[in-house]
């Protein structure tokens, strides 16, 4: 092969039009005339171009920059696929640089074929036009692919052990068990599953197929689990970018070292592993198997899989013809994501990374089921905007539009980056919202409340994009609050910010009823306030989250307020067995309890009509309680010296109008949010 001459540009490979065409790497073989160790020879290929409409058969690589480091790597390029022409120099990373390695011994001394960003795409700074083109046709190349390759990095750590213990017991799992099949239809086939594999159907020849299968697995994956542990937490599995590589693609493979599996392999052995416990460790956990356990539930893997197998089961209706390829999601599990559900899951429970701010939106674009509709209302990969502030304000726009007013409850405080008030900046850690219930969202149920009635949402857009106009309407002026529900952990020596919580709540409902305001429809409604407001009217199901009822969370706050009692009036080392007896039947009260944990740090207040609620942190008196059009709860926003325009403040919770008792049509205004 020809020595290098000079470094790579891309003159020679320009693409036609960045949205039509992509680049693909050839890499070449190691040249048998080159002396020494073939796996750390040259890096020699050559690049071609091809439309992404009938693309040559290529693979794409999944895999992790890495952070910067002093070393210098590099691909050597010849023209014309010929490893004979004169070559360029071409710089990569070092993790670049080891996977590619790899992938060509694993190719057996074939040319392979592959799409890899960081050289398909240029990344000179002018280059931001063709960056935004190919990040914005980035579905269809993952899509297109024969086959993703997850690279996971070298072999180590036992790595080997593991791979080969999720590609065996992964493949009898899917013969055995087919997990893929329950989790493509609807609950109640996830309901038997689970039956099947606690045995609560032991004449069921389904369910002994699968105990036995269990006890086969248990012994089987013992042995690796701290091994799974080391595996999840390399870099790959933080990177929000991977969601959108590793949901597209039908053929998806885990590659590490020269080890590879099947991608569903490991999720179903991991399932497996949820219900195997008790075989696994049948004598009890240690302290080292209790935190193996607990590392082993890994929500980031979790949100892949979830991710990936929504939108193959949309991608697979789209082609039955069960579904238009633009029409929106029907309810159910093959829904697939929108964006917004999409940011709500990386943003509220995971903690998944983008060296580039931006991408924590262009990432997930891609595999959002809502892409086209979003485009068109003008959110579109764009990396001219320089700054996170400006793709967060399109972003919120274009979802707002889209009619997710719900989105506002995600604009959270403080805030890292300067926002308009009404504009989430989609950080990691976001606090869940306390009606937002992810498996309520994933399966596209009517939400829980209905603050503004039928309406759809009505925007009012500006010229000034950092003000969105929503039209909706007054429910009252805050006139006094409480302190914050600061939550503690539940227990004997600590619960008395629980019944704090609970007596201020007491107290503004008693201030409430003084008014006598005609603002419930009865006085047995105007009583339950005591026990609706503490917990924004919301209880645990045995399907999730769900409107708080009387038969249940009346009763479980009653139990919760005596236990807090209990706890005040006698000190525990004081307790006899008549006091012990009574604490030991309330515990049910840990239900309502567990209930509260939704809406910490929300601030009660009084309105001067008398509705007693829920608000952020932040409320004060003379705020506004209101909804926007299409909003199913409530907000409050604060006046500002311009008329007409609001601060908006956060999501909050209104005993009495959750169901539209308060929206009027007739009265509704536009409020101008800054």
């Amino acid at each position: 092969m020809s020595s290098m001459t000079s470094d790579f540009t891309y003159e020679n490979v320009l693409l036609p039009n960045p949205s039509h065409y992509i680049r693909l790497l050839h890499l070449h073989p190691p040249s048998p005339l080159v002396p020494g160790d073939a796996f750390s020879s040259p890096l020699h290929c050559s690049i071609s171009v091809c439309s992404i409409d009938q693309p040559t058969p290529y693979h794409a690589i999944s895999y992790t920059w890495g952070p910067p480091n002093n070393e210098r790597h590099y691909l050597q390029v010849h023209h014309h696929n010929n490893p004979d022409s004169p070559s360029q120099q071409l710089p990569i990373t070092t993790s670049l640089d080891t996977a590619l390695r790899h992938l060509r011994q694993l190719a057996s001394g074939k040319v392979a074929t592959l799409w890899i960003d960081q050289i398909c795409i240029s990344q000179a700074d002018n280059a931001w036009e063709e960056k935004s083109k190919q990040v914005g046709i980035m579905h269809m190349i993952y899509s297109s692919a024969e086959q993703v390759r997850v690279w996971l990095g070298p072999a180590e750590n036992g790595s080997n052990e593991v791979m080969e213990m999720w590609e065996e017991v992964g493949r009898k799992c899917e013969q055995e068990v087919n997990l893929a099949s329950y989790f493509s239809s609807n609950l109640s086939a996830i309901h038997s599953l689970i039956d099947h594999v606690n045995n609560r159907t032991p004449d069921d020849p389904v369910t002994q197929r699968i105990q036995r299968y269990m006890d086969w697995a248990a012994p089987r994956m013992k042995p690796y689990l701290k091994g799974m542990t080391v595996m999840f937490s390399r870099p790959w599995f933080r990177r929000v970018w991977v969601i959108q590589e590793f949901a597209l693609a039908a053929n998806t493979v885990f590659v590490c070292g020269l080890k590879f599996t099947q991608a569903q392999y490991p999720a179903w052995v991991l399932n497996m592993f949820s219900h195997c416990r008790s075989r696994i460790w049948p004598g009890g956990l240690t302290e080292d198997d209790f935190e193996v356990s607990n590392k082993l539930w890994n929500p980031a893997f979790d949100t892949l899989f979830t991710i990936r197998k929504r939108r193959q089961d949309h991608d697979n209706a789209v082609k039955r013809g069960l579904l238009g390829k633009n029409e929106s999601p029907p309810p159910g599990p093959g829904a697939g994501d929108y964006l917004f559900d999409l940011l709500v899951r990386t943003s509220s429970d995971q903690r998944m990374e983008a060296t580039d701010l931006r991408d924590r939106i262009y990432a997930l674009l891609g595999v959002a089921v809502d892409r086209e509709k979003l485009e068109r209302l003008g959110l579109k990969p764009n990396y001219q905007k320089r700054n996170f502030e400006e793709v967060l304000l399109a972003t919120a726009r274009a979802i707002i539009l889209r009619g997710e007013v719900q989105i506002l409850s995600f604009s959270q405080f403080p805030k890292q980056h300067t926002l308009p008030s009404w504009v989430p900046e989609w950080r990691p850690g976001l606090a869940t919202p306390y009606f937002h219930y992810s498996n309520r969202s994933l399966a596209r149920l009517p939400p829980m409340f209905t603050a503004s009635g039928s309406s759809k949402s009505a925007v009012i857009q500006m010229d000034n994009p950092a003000i969105i106009g929503l039209r909706g309407c007054r429910i009252d002026i805050v006139e006094d609050t409480s302190d914050p529900w600061a939550q503690t952990e539940w227990g004997i020596s600590n619960n008395s910010s629980y019944l704090t919580f609970l007596r201020q709540v007491q107290a503004l409902c008693n201030r409430s009823a003084v008014k006598e305001q005609n603002i419930y429809p009865s006085e047995p409604r105007r009583a339950e306030a005591f026990w609706r407001v503490p917990v924004a009217d919301c209880e645990i199901s045995p399907n999730g989250l769900a409107r708080a009822t009387t038969a249940q969370s009346a009763e479980m706050y009653a139990y919760c307020l005596e236990s807090c009692e209990l706890f005040e009036s006698v000190s525990p080392s004081q307790w006899d067995s008549k006091t012990a007896a009574r604490h030991k039947e309330l515990r049910p009260g840990r239900v309502y309890s567990t209930c509260l944990g939704r809406t910490a740090n929300k601030r009660p207040f009084l309105t001067e009509r008398g509705y007693v609620g829920l608000g952020p942190l932040s409320t004060r008196a003379g705020d506004i309680v209101v909804t926007f059009s299409g909003a199913p709860i409530v907000y409050l926003v604060r006046s500002t010296a311009r008329e007409g325009h609001f601060e908006f403040l956060g999501d909050g919770y209104c005993d009495g109008v959750m169901d539209g008792e308060a929206w009027d049509e007739t009265k509704a205004e536009t409020f101008f949010l800054v």
